[in-house]
């Protein structure tokens, strides 16, 4: 065999293990031309740019992949965002962003457990579940709330820990560079969840129960537990992109959030997530998270005619099933 066939299959392979490869490739290919085709695209301020924008949508997805690599959606969780911003800005308000955190963790960790629970009880599908939860949520909040728009000009110290600048960082790499706090957050989340789902018994529990849930069964894995503990851990993932949300901008409404259960799941799907369940990453959804970022700006700053800003979700939903068929095609390849 000649070194080019060896070079070949070793790549070939190497896709075809590695959940993260495919969308890692796509992402440097998407940026490369954009960077041909862009003025200054390639720079520091755009990149900052993009990952911040990613922030929000990168902590969502890491729970919606977490989900469906169970086996599940769950599309509220742009209502627990929105749940999670106005608790923990209504705390802070009152001069209590500890309880605050706390709180805006944990409702929406609950909130989630409650559509697993159903989901489990019924046995309806977690689509629907969830779409009824999703409108239920944010009408609970509307009806608490009256409606009205939560806003603060204070800066808190927490703010400044989860959301503020990374000025040191910044100013080490250029002054137009704004990497922000969230990033290290949304990163150590990354780290902590990719080690539950691959050094774990739990996570062993999650990739076999969205692969064949009847066979894990068989093999005495509590299948009831496993999906709620993962509506949980998305539920809880909403609510740290809730922080997030209050703590960059300062202002949250009862419409905050919605529509990013399109991109969460866009980046889960895009990052190598099978939507069928039982293969996916952490690190995937990120990268996936990374691609719509990306492609929003690209789509911004090329000024397309045919593909204005305000339509971007017809490049998600292209995305999500090119995605969709390469991730396929990928796992038909193993």
């Amino acid at each position: 065999m000649r070194a080019s066939e060896i070079w070949t299959t070793k790549i070939r392979h190497f896709f075809s293990r590695s959940t993260v490869a495919a969308p890692l490739a796509v992402l440097i290919v998407i940026f490369v031309l954009l960077s041909l085709f862009v003025p200054k695209f390639f720079s520091f301020r755009s990149v900052s740019g993009i990952i911040n924008a990613a922030t929000l949508n990168g902590a969502l997805a890491i729970g919606i992949a977490f989900l469906m690599i169970s086996g599940e959606f769950d599309l509220s969780v742009g209502s627990n965002l929105a749940i999670s911003g106005y608790i923990y800005g209504s705390f802070c308000v009152m001069g209590q962003p500890v309880l605050g955190l706390i709180f805006a963790l944990l409702v929406p960790a609950l909130l989630g457990a409650v559509n697993g629970i159903i989901l489990v009880w019924t046995g309806i599908p977690s689509f629907i579940v969830t779409l009824g939860t999703k409108y239920f949520y944010r009408g609970m909040l509307w009806v608490i709330t009256s409606g009205t728009m939560l806003q603060t000009v204070d800066v808190l110290p927490l703010d400044k820990v989860f959301t503020g600048r990374m000025d040191i960082f910044n100013n080490l790499i250029g002054s137009e560079a704004n990497f922000r706090n969230s990033l290290f957050w949304l990163l150590l989340l990354a780290i902590i969840f990719q080690v539950i789902l691959g050094k774990t018994k739990f996570g062993n529990h999650v990739f076999a129960v969205g692969g064949n849930a009847g066979a894990a069964l068989g093999q005495g894995v509590n299948v009831k537990q496993v999906k709620i503990l993962s509506f949980a851990i998305s539920g809880l993932m909403a609510g740290v992109a809730g922080i997030f949300l209050f703590s960059q901008y300062h202002t949250v409404r009862v419409a905050s959030g919605d529509g990013m259960d399109l991109y969460a799941i866009a980046a889960a799907v895009v990052g190598g997530t099978l939507i069928t369940g039982g293969s996916g990453s952490i690190w995937g959804a990120l990268v996936g998270a990374l691609i719509i970022s990306t492609l929003r700006t690209g789509v911004v700053l090329m000024d397309i005619p045919f593909i204005p800003a305000d339509n971007f979700e017809a490049v998600v939903g292209v995305t999500i099933i090119l995605a969709a068929i390469l991730n396929v095609y990928i796992s038909n390849r193993k």
